[in-house]
């Protein structure tokens, strides 16, 4: 769907069951949002593309028999016990897939699932799909056919790979917040994480790997948005300079373990102060000096190529 179609798009039925109202919401950000039982059968869908079938068709059929298994490390014994591990623990899951289509061909997938609830038990999952291989359904109908082109990232309203917030919308979202701290006296902070010296090859693997860890690890009320190819941004209301520091040696440490290859991620950090009138492009200035300087830091390093590094702006 492209996003000049939303406004003058009246909802299409849904396959309903109770209580979908959320997916006519959800498919305008996704390319199929849906719900599943506790065995991973379809039982309800948003409107637009469910992988070029009518959406009737699918419903009480398994998700893990659309996977194609000979393309991907993930099974469908595999995705059973993902489904199965959602039901008991009441955890999400997000992961990278490839879905057959009637044709006999298949494409890769961005899926995310969580637990849907019910009486206060897990009854099945919630199910979101992006998909990777045709972002320009995201991008408005004045930028069409030319999606390959990295300038276009920040005018989209999610990221195709990562599922986050796009560099414009992040910035919004961000500006929307800076009333409420100056009113509430509280600060605000802006990190940047950045896996620039990763191989190219790596770059899409590792975004949308750091993107699921940042999601595990930070609160509800935080932003997160992929604001280039490298690099991750994360604001944080309430958040001083002090503990976004503590936060990016963290950063440094901790995520190279979980990432492919172990890349070096290096961190800037621009904290806000309530009251001083500084607008989003100050902030986002701030924290990309902040980010240079720590890249700067780790030329020298004995392997630079495994060592982060992470650096706070300070004024002068």
């Amino acid at each position: 769907m492209k996003m000049s179609q939303i406004a003058a798009r009246e909802p299409a039925p849904l396959a309903t069951a109770p209580g979908t109202g959320w997916l006519a919401v959800a498919a305008m950000l996704t390319d199929l949002a849906f719900e599943t039982d506790a065995m991973g059968r379809f039982t309800a869908f948003g409107p637009g593309k469910v992988l070029g079938r009518s959406a009737a068709l699918l419903l009480g059929l398994e998700v893990a028999n659309l996977l194609d298994g000979a393309a991907t490390d993930l099974s469908a014994a595999q995705f059973r016990s993902v489904i199965t591990t959602i039901c008991m623990e009441c955890v999400a899951w997000h992961g990278r897939v490839r879905l057959t289509d009637p044709g006999g061909g298949s494409g890769f997938y961005r899926l995310s699932l969580a637990p849907r609830l019910s009486g206060g038990n897990v009854v099945g999952t919630y199910g979101m799909l992006f998909d990777l291989e045709t972002p320009e359904l995201t991008l408005p109908d004045s930028h069409a056919g030319r999606a390959d082109d990295p300038a276009l990232r920040h005018n989209t309203m999610l990221d195709a790979e990562t599922g986050l917030w796009s560099a414009r919308t992040f910035t919004e979202e961000m500006a929307r917040r800076f009333d409420r701290l100056d009113v509430e006296e509280l600060p605000g902070t802006l990190i940047y994480l950045s896996f620039a010296r990763a191989p190219a090859a790596l770059q899409s693997a590792i975004a949308m790997r750091l993107a699921d860890e940042l999601r595990d690890i930070v609160r509800p009320t935080d932003l997160l948005g992929r604001m280039d190819n490298t690099t991750i941004g994360l604001w944080c209301d309430g958040m001083d300079h002090l503990t976004g520091g503590e936060r990016a040696a963290k950063f440094c440490t901790q995520l190279p373990e979980l990432l492919p290859e172990r890349p070096a991620i290096t961190v800037g950090v621009s904290p806000r102060w309530a009251g001083s009138l500084e607008d989003t492009g100050s902030v986002l200035e701030h924290a990309a000096i902040a980010l240079r300087l720590a890249e700067l830091a780790t030329e020298s390093a004995p392997d630079p190529a495994h060592m982060g590094a992470w650096r706070v702006w300070q004024r002068d």
